[in-house]
């Protein structure tokens, strides 16, 4: 049989080295190896495993890191974006629920006097002046707020929220007697506060009042009904 040319064999080493070939190419490329040198360093080649080049080892380590720097910069940036979503997600809750309460339940608004109905005032026994107050708008007051000012006159404020609401029966703070007590109140501005001794009880503000008493005003006896709404220990 005349000799097989190196070129062939060199083809048909890839089969035979993966084992894929048939046995008479197997034996064929083993009786050639056998006497030829230069296909024998061909197939060691193909048994040892491949080696980069230095140069593209450390291109590959850089661009390695640089994924890896990519990767952890990426990561910062998802978890900063997740905690400012976070943040911004709760300072709307908080807006939202602020705005609520201020709407809704903060008694911030002064109730006008316009719709102040003031009538039967009268002194208690004890000393107290008693004043009927009913509102004529239909809606719930909350809360009464109290304030002394450097002249002596004594504000009872009715207070709402901006977004009042009608009112369920007609009674509470806008459809009751309210009280005070002028010597309590002085005994307390002397102990706690400035000093200033009232000389005059108004319901509202200010700058929108109705005048209850003041000094040197004498006030009717309070009813027998009265009397025993405001009447304890018996």
């Amino acid at each position: 049989m005349s000799r097989i040319s190196c070129e062939i064999i060199q083809d048909l080493l890839p089969l035979y080295h993966d084992d894929v070939c048939s046995a008479d190419t197997k034996t064929l490329v083993e009786e050639h190896l056998a006497d030829c040198p230069a296909c024998r360093e061909v197939l060691s080649h193909m048994s040892s495993p491949m080696s980069l080049p230095t140069q593209t080892m450390e291109q590959n380590k850089d661009e390695g890191a640089a994924l890896r720097q990519v990767a952890a910069q990426w990561s910062r940036t998802k978890w900063i974006s997740f905690t400012k979503g976070l943040l911004i997600s709760c300072l709307a809750v908080g807006l939202l629920f602020l705005a609520y309460a201020g709407l809704f339940e903060w008694n911030i608004t002064s109730v006008p006097t316009r719709v102040m109905q003031v009538s039967d005032i009268s002194q208690l026994k004890d000393g107290r002046i008693a004043y009927h107050v009913k509102m004529t708008d239909g809606y719930n007051v909350n809360q009464a707020s109290y304030d002394t000012d450097e002249e002596g006159n004594f504000y009872v404020t009715p207070k709402r929220p901006i977004i009042k609401s009608k009112k369920f029966a007609n009674m509470g703070l806008s459809n009751m007697y309210y009280t005070n007590d002028i010597e309590e109140r002085n005994a307390y501005e002397k102990s706690f506060g400035d000093g200033v001794q009232i000389k005059a009880l108004y319901l509202g503000t200010p700058d929108d009042r109705v005048l209850i008493w003041e000094q040197g005003m004498e006030l009717p006896p309070a009813s027998e009904s009265v009397e025993m709404q405001f009447r304890s220990g018996e």
